[in-house]
């Protein structure tokens, strides 16, 4: 159940990067959908050596609440758009919720051109977890303004049975949103995903909101929902999650 929530996060945290300057035409402390509704979203690789830095908070079904901080670092880019992440939660704590360890260990990401996480690599001291992913998860390199995608991926670790994500979603505009970052242009992406895991499935509602004031499409601000349907979830697993960009360079 972990590794599926965290392969589930990293696929929208991820395709951050330095580069591209906020916008000076926000709205204060919200959001207001722009006119220029043609826009299309370009998936644009991150810069090597760009460091991240985001808040998140989670709720859970003990109806606990997480904060924590957690770093991104793009350690290399490749000459194909390919690119690995390193991602951290600086204090290292470890987190258990009920029967649900949430503790964020270090996780190598590599991704794909087009933003889609391939593969990862999670490291909880002597204990090394891989996962791969076959087929494409997330938003495509190229998507319009309205337009929508449907995609099914399997993610398998250390070799075991597969978990296989069902997923929709949508390009519902380009709105101008202001966070700890700054004011920025952003593509804000909805999606529906689905995945069963012992019997029981999860429904993922989510929000992301990436970078569209040029340089990137770094995350920008991502929240979700989860509904657990055909039993009853673990102790202490996720229901709520929000997260926000902090700081960059």
């Amino acid at each position: 159940m972990r590794l599926a929530i965290l392969a589930s996060l990293v696929a929208a945290t991820l395709l951050a990067a330095c580069g591209g300057g906020g916008s000076d035409n926000g709205s204060g402390g919200g959001s207001a959908v722009q006119a220029a509704v043609t826009t299309t979203y370009q998936f644009v690789p991150p810069k090597a050596g760009a460091h991240l830095v985001y808040a998140q908070q989670q709720t859970d079904t003990l109806n606990n609440t997480l904060n924590r901080t957690f770093d991104d670092d793009v350690t290399a880019v490749n000459a194909d758009g390919t690119f690995t992440v390193h991602e951290e939660d600086p204090s290292h704590d470890h987190v258990v919720s009920g029967t649900v360890d949430q503790t964020l260990y270090p996780t190598d990401l590599q991704v794909g051109a087009a933003g889609q996480v391939t593969a990862l690599t999670i490291t909880n001291g002597t204990n090394v977890t891989q996962c791969t992913f076959q087929g494409n998860q997330g938003a495509p390199a190229t998507l319009a303004v309205g337009a929508s995608w449907t995609t099914q991926y399997t993610e398998t670790c250390d070799g075991g049975a597969g978990v296989t994500y069902t997923q929709n979603g949508t390009l519902a505009g380009v709105e101008t949103i202001t966070i700890a970052a700054g004011t920025f242009s952003a593509y804000k992406i909805e999606s529906t995903t689905t995945w069963t895991v012992n019997g029981i499935t999860r429904t993922e509602t989510a929000t992301r909101w990436r970078n569209a004031s040029g340089g990137d499409t770094r995350t920008l601000k991502f929240t979700r929902s989860i509904a657990y349907s055909g039993g009853t979830p673990a102790a202490g697993s996720q229901v709520t999650e929000s997260q926000e960009l902090q700081s960059y360079q």
